[in-house]
């Protein structure tokens, strides 16, 4: 089975090691798009590249295969970066990944078996671990734990294209319809299977700050009725383990969530996170 994994990265230091680390033996290829949406300008070059290293590292990972293709660019959206992509895969199955998500070697090699086994599978989402200031704790929401998951691995069957990135919508113009109106697998079946997608995505403040100004272009604090400063300067900088639960009986440590609260997480990070010690 020939998995086409596609990475969308702005400023994606220090995380995307450890991802590229965790899928690159099984990738047929790794097709990175990088570069600033449009929107998102305010945290790029003036070329709209990375400012925080990640084009430097992405040249010097190690690719002894040669599976890396790296595309650069200023984009009008994400949906236009993950089709980039789309055009010039040749897998089997597009494999959505975030520069900040980690995978374990062994799940995938789990999803690729279930994958080969059943070809007619047409789109796999997954229930995600969202790490919180560190690698202890992790987001807990009751719109999280009700969400129909993260869509990250799609059937390739030319001609397709994704129509949304919210959540990412592929349509398979053969079949008139998208791969989730076919054969998925649901994220429940997943979680029974002990596979989640560790995402890392709010440990680095950085990384926090700049998706606070991203959201306040697209204007979710008005959707949300938050002042996302405030959020940022008074809950996210602000948490320690000490005092979380005065934060947050003040504020929800999930955006999309009023009633969301962090709890300690009993798992096991992937290798790729557990091998180095982090500076965040």
């Amino acid at each position: 089975m020939k998995i086409s994994y596609v990475m969308i990265v702005l400023n994606g230091m220090p995380f995307i090691e450890a991802s590229l680390k965790s899928i690159y033996d099984s990738a047929y290829e790794i097709i990175i798009v990088e570069g600033a949406v449009k929107q998102c300008m305010f945290a790029a070059n003036p070329d709209g590249s990375s400012k925080d290293g990640t084009v430097e590292f992405i040249k010097a990972f190690p690719d002894p295969k040669k599976k890396i293709k790296l595309i650069q660019g200023i984009w009008p959206e994400k949906c236009e970066m993950q089709n980039k992509a789309v055009k010039i895969a040749t897998g089997d199955y597009i494999w959505l990944v975030d520069s900040d998500e980690v995978y374990k070697k062994k799940d995938i090699e789990v999803i690729i078996g279930m994958l080969d086994a059943d070809p007619t599978i047409t789109q796999i989402n997954f229930s995600l671990f969202h790490f919180w200031k560190g690698f202890e704790y992790v987001l807990s929401s009751p719109i999280l734990k009700s969400h129909p998951g993260f869509f990250r691995v799609f059937k390739l069957d030319k001609p397709c294209y994704f129509t949304t990135h919210r959540p990412p919508t592929f349509l398979l113009q053969r079949y008139k319809k998208t791969t989730y109106q076919m054969n998925r697998v649901e994220n429940s079946v997943m979680v029974k299977k002990g596979i989640f997608i560790y995402h890392y995505s709010y440990v680095s403040d950085s990384q926090v700050k700049q998706k606070v100004e991203l959201y306040k272009k697209y204007g979710w604090d008005k959707f949300w009725k938050m002042d996302l400063d405030d959020w940022f300067n008074n809950c996210y900088l602000k948490w320690t383990v000490a005092n979380r639960e005065t934060v947050e009986a003040k504020y929800p440590v999930w955006t999309g969530d009023k009633r969301s609260r962090t709890e300690l997480f009993l798992g096991v990070h992937p290798d790729s996170i557990l091998e180095r010690s982090w500076k965040i």
